[in-house]
């Protein structure tokens, strides 16, 4: 039982500990995502196409707008690892309420 109450203890204390990182990522995810939009419509207002599938065309196969993609792409991936690492923290607590408590009935 000592186990289960240290990996519950100590997933607490990494939910506690990553809030901060997990907010920041949440928002740095968010903010790429908007920024892909602004930077696609710079980019649509300075093409020299002429028809709004080319503008949109060479918008999205310009290099500020491919660079933003991969800034999002990275900010979720280190939003979705902490999320993971945040949802197995919970998990690891919501195990150590149901031995703890199966434990109290006796039916461990």
């Amino acid at each position: 039982m000592d186990s289960y109450l240290k990996q519950a203890e100590q997933a607490l204390a990494y939910l506690a500990e990553s809030e901060d990182d997990y907010a920041s990522l949440k928002a740095s995810h968010q903010a790429e995502k908007e920024r892909i939009k602004i930077i696609e419509a710079q980019e649509i207002l300075e093409s020299q196409a002429t028809t709004q599938a080319g503008k949109e065309k060479e918008a999205k196969s310009s290099q500020r707008y491919q660079a933003a993609v991969e800034d999002w792409q990275n900010a979720m991936e280190s939003f979705y690892l902490i999320e993971a690492r945040r949802k197995r923290a919970e998990l690891t607590i919501e195990m150590y309420r149901s031995v703890n408590s199966a434990l109290k009935r006796g039916n461990i």
